[in-house]
């Protein structure tokens, strides 16, 4: 409870824990794959257990790859719908961490949804004044650095460069990271130009893969 800022006035304020790791919360779901229905989804995102939330989301992911192999596309909408109007459920950054980009990517690579349309989506989360779905927001363009587009990335990381919580500032360093990974001359560009108003946070974890000479000189700009 200490880990995920449960006390009064932290993010996690209010959560209940089982106490469960993530890889035994994995093993217990092994029977139930497949065989619960948005219905079953919907419910169990109400539960006020920490584990069961997380259980459900990851049950959605697996649904939602299990249909884009099958080029299910109408599940795959109903799965995002439920998603996107149940997102205050994924109530902590791991929630958030461990179905945003799955489900988004999942849908948008079915869907073969145009960036424009992409960009929509991503700036109602953007702008909701929710830190979970700001936070679903920028960790959702994971999907896309996946399949080579950095674009949504730093669009949204220079548009949350001001952000206040420290979990954004980590969410957006650690995507462009990840974008870093695909194109680092693309990273170098970003950081040319945004360095100076980038949080600290974020800056580091965006040089972390980084040679120790070039994150020094980065930081030290």
């Amino acid at each position: 409870m200490r880990f995920f800022k449960t006390g009064i006035g932290q993010y996690g304020h209010g959560d209940k824990f089982l106490g469960l790791p993530v890889p035994a919360v994995r093993s217990l779901l092994k029977p139930f794959k497949g065989k619960l229905g948005l219905s079953d989804f919907a419910s169990l995102l109400d539960s006020p257990w920490h584990e069961i939330r997380l259980a459900t989301l990851l049950l959605m992911v697996d649904a939602a790859n299990t249909m884009l192999t099958a080029k299910d596309l109408p599940g795959l909408q109903m799965i995002v719908e439920l998603y996107d109007r149940r997102l205050e459920r994924a109530n902590n950054w791991d929630l958030v961490d461990l179905s945003a980009y799955n489900i988004m990517g999942a849908y948008w690579q079915c869907a073969k949804t145009p960036a424009e349309e992409r960009r929509r989506f991503l700036k109602a989360w953007a702008d909701s004044g929710n830190l979970w779905r700001e936070r679903a927001a920028i960790v959702s363009t994971n999907a896309m650095i996946r399949l080579g587009s950095l674009d949504e990335t730093f669009w949204l990381a220079e548009y949350f460069i001001g952000h206040p919580h420290d979990l954004m500032h980590k969410a957006t360093g650690w995507m462009l990271r990840e974008a870093g990974k695909k194109n680092p001359d693309a990273l170098r560009a970003f950081l040319a130009k945004f360095h100076k108003r980038l949080p600290r946070t974020a800056l580091r974890y965006a040089i972390e893969r980084m040679e120790p000479k070039e994150r020094a000189a980065w930081m030290a700009r």
